[in-house]
């Protein structure tokens, strides 16, 4: 268990940090600029909810991606769904989490699996896919966190969860030790690592655009 420890650190600190940024970029750039720079997160976001909609039955209506102003929030894409069950909202709620965190895990691991290769391309090539990638790292993991309104009735069902584990407990259902191992094998263990490793470059690239945009806000106001 304390594997996993590292990576819901990471997870949180993404997902501040794509607060962070969007409430950033808003205050240099139009709305329509925004949902520009992110379309590519906008798109898997979206697609995302759509797709874990239709697996699970639940009817689907209209997808946009035009940004909208609500309130003091910003609405960069959206995609009707029908009424269900909380179980299969949450889970089409915390769709684009899942999705974004495998793109992310994919394409870091292939990059750097092939770095070698990719280097003996040229400089330029070399280049062109690493920016490429540095951008869909940035696009994906701040559009992939579901907003309030994807993940109504969540609360409820983490809370039914979190009773349910507490009666079982007091009842005498302790799970054995060995059901465990099972589960957290070398392998499991190893790709949780890896995982970890993964997600530092978005965290990373958001470090770097919020660390950039703050040093030239620092020296305009030294200049004026």
């Amino acid at each position: 268990m304390i594997y996993l420890l590292p990576l819901f650190l990471e997870i949180i600190v993404l997902f501040f940090l794509s607060r962070l940024m969007s409430r950033t970029l808003s205050q240099f750039m139009s709305i329509n600029f925004l949902s520009v720079i992110f379309l590519p997160g906008i798109i898997v976001h979206e697609l995302s909810h759509l797709l874990v909609a239709i697996v699970l039955f639940v009817p689907v209506g209209n997808m946009e991606f035009i940004p909208k102003r609500h309130g003091n929030s910003v609405k960069l894409g959206s995609v009707e769904i029908g009424k269900t069950d909380p179980i299969r909202r949450s889970l089409i709620g915390f769709a684009p989490v899942f999705v974004g965190f495998s793109i992310i895990s994919t394409a870091v691991y292939y990059f750097s699996s092939n770095i070698l290769f990719l280097q003996s391309q040229g400089a330029y090539v070399f280049v062109i896919l690493t920016i490429f990638l540095a951008y869909l790292l940035f696009a994906v993991s701040n559009t992939m966190f579901s907003s309030s309104k994807d993940m109504e009735g969540t609360a409820e069902i983490l809370i039914t969860l979190f009773i349910i584990f507490v009666a079982a407990y007091l009842l005498g259902f302790h799970p054995q030790l060995s059901v465990l191992n099972k589960i957290f094998t070398k392998e499991f263990v190893e790709l949780i690592r890896k995982s970890e490793f993964f997600l530092l470059a978005p965290i990373m690239i958001d470090l770097f655009i919020l660390g950039g945009i703050r040093a030239i806000i620092y020296k305009r106001q030294r200049q004026t």
